[in-house]
């Protein structure tokens, strides 16, 4: 088992504050990511399974807040 893409980062909410999770898997030769989510808004954890393609949107299914996941040099550059 090769992995062509994995990653572990926390969400924040709203607010502001730390409180969710993610944790994204894609392995050498597919297309599909498999997706842990613990949502920062409501608390919700899901696992769920889409087209892998960055930047990865990611929508809660029970309260329908979005998280739009970037590769990490983006996001280091935005801040």
């Amino acid at each position: 088992m090769e992995i062509k893409y994995i990653t572990n980062r926390d969400l924040q909410n709203s607010a502001g504050q730390v409180k969710g999770k993610v944790r994204v898997l894609v392995l050498k030769g597919e297309t599909i990511a498999n997706i842990d989510l613990t949502c920062p808004e409501c608390g919700c954890v899901q696992k769920k399974k889409q087209e892998f393609k960055l930047p990865l949107d990611l929508q809660c299914e029970k309260c329908g807040f979005k998280v739009k996941l970037q590769s990490l040099r983006k996001e280091i550059k935005k801040k």
